[in-house]
């Protein structure tokens, strides 16, 4: 890896959906989701932090936990608390709800950072995704004010920083089927999750 990178899990959702279930302890083909990104992980970053308000969940994790900063339910809170403890200067940042990351495309979204780069964001059909994005500590005072202003949106940090996006066709090089982008926000995508991981398999 060219740029050192620390990687970064987001674990501080209310999995509401989940009658308060974690789900990144849920388990897909009898794995919980939390390894599944954890041995991607492994292979590329020499730095994990899982950024929590439930440290006591992950004392079986060898990663550096942390917890939000600021006194808001945000994405944004998350990305500030991950960036802050990065021991590098660049974070990639997932959530802890993508079972099917592929190394690959992390690596490809690592391989676009370049010397003026704040952030390094992927887009699809469907938009923006800031959830599988590398963020610079350049971002952290940005951030911090957006916050304190509970201006939560993660996108109102592009127009303010510098940002490198990475178009669909480049990211289907990588992972053909975006598979990476799956979340399990809901029980029916859990069944979903499971019939993909036994096609996978």
């Amino acid at each position: 890896m060219v740029t050192p990178c620390t990687g970064v899990i987001l674990a501080g959702g209310l999995n509401k959906r989940f009658d308060g279930q974690n789900k990144a302890c849920i388990r897909i083909g009898g794995k919980r989701i939390i390894d599944r990104l954890l041995e991607v992980y492994a292979g590329l970053f020499d730095q994990i932090v899982i950024v929590t308000n439930d440290p006591a969940a992950y004392m079986d994790v060898d990663a550096l936990i942390v917890s939000d900063h600021y006194p808001v339910r945000s994405s944004l809170n998350g990305l500030h608390a991950g960036l802050f403890a990065a021991g590098h200067e660049y974070a990639f940042f997932t959530a802890c709800d993508t079972p099917f990351i592929q190394g690959a495309l992390i690596q490809l979204v690592i391989d676009r950072i370049e010397r003026n780069t704040d952030i390094v964001v992927p887009t699809t059909s469907a938009g923006f995704e800031p959830m599988f994005a590398v963020y610079k500590k350049t971002c952290l005072p940005v951030m911090a004010r957006q916050l304190e202003r509970d201006r939560l949106k993660i996108q109102g940090l592009f127009s303010k920083m510098r940002v490198n996006t990475i178009a669909e066709a480049d990211l289907r090089q990588a992972d053909a089927a975006l598979i990476s982008f799956f979340n399990v926000n809901t029980p029916q995508e859990l069944i979903t999750a499971e019939a993909l991981d036994k096609a996978r398999n």
